[in-house]
């Protein structure tokens, strides 16, 4: 064996006797480097130096680099909609125009938090297999189920027409964080009042009709 392979390994043990990470620390590392470089290149050598510990303890908590991939992502999956249920029970007693704002605000709010989280459930999120589409298909239920009732409270009842809002509006608060906080690394206040100005907007214009017209449009199911 080489030299330089010999202190590769000694210092592999080395990391693995020194330390002993828990679940958590390793998937904190992990995220960090999928956030910096993209879950792609995120390979085990570097999540492993990002722990300080070795690719064998990585492999004996989790298995594989895809399971490891996996936890980091349901984990921050799981994060992000817990915090934004529990934001959506909060607002449920506000006016729909607040509570509109209020969700989008707390939306940005979470990024600003938990900026790594976030990049790796958006980054290359028009990926139908990405979790950033699991992320929408999350929330987007709970939205829609809200806008049935505002409609309804309102005497203009909609129906599948909600799922379509709902699609819109949650798309402009991820589409303008993508773009202008993860791709050109706005300030993220500033993204977060487009994306409630252009989401208002949107409630203020379509019309129950267009959307109940939209469902009319769709074939029959067969």
């Amino acid at each position: 064996m080489t030299e330089t392979g010999q202190r590769g390994r000694r210092e592999s043990r080395r990391r693995s006797t020194r330390n002993r990470p828990t679940d958590t620390q390793l998937l904190d590392a992990a995220c960090a480097v999928m956030a910096e470089v993209g879950v792609d290149r995120a390979t085990m050598d570097t999540i492993a130096q990002r722990a300080d510990t070795s690719r064998v303890t990585l492999y004996a908590h989790f298995g594989s680099r895809d399971a490891l991939v996996d936890a980091v992502i349901e984990r921050e999956l799981d994060k992000l909609t817990t915090w934004m249920f529990e934001i959506y029970d909060h607002g449920e007693t506000m006016h729909y125009g607040p509570r509109a704002e209020y969700s989008i605000e707390s939306l940005f709010d979470y990024a600003r938090r938990h900026p790594r989280g976030f990049r790796v459930l958006l980054d290359n999120r028009y990926d139908d297999t990405h979790p950033g589409r699991r992320l929408s298909a999350t929330l987007e239920p709970r939205i829609a189920e809200r806008l049935r009732a505002n409609y309804a409270e309102r005497g203009t009842p909609i129906d599948g027409g909600a799922d379509t809002l709902a699609t819109m509006l949650l798309g402009i608060s991820l589409d303008i964080a993508y773009r202008a906080v993860i791709v050109g690394g706005a300030d993220i206040g500033v993204a977060c009042d487009l994306a409630v100005t252009a989401s208002l907007a949107v409630l203020r214009a379509v019309e129950p009709a267009q959307l109940r017209a939209l469902d009319a449009s769709r074939p029959p199911a067969r």
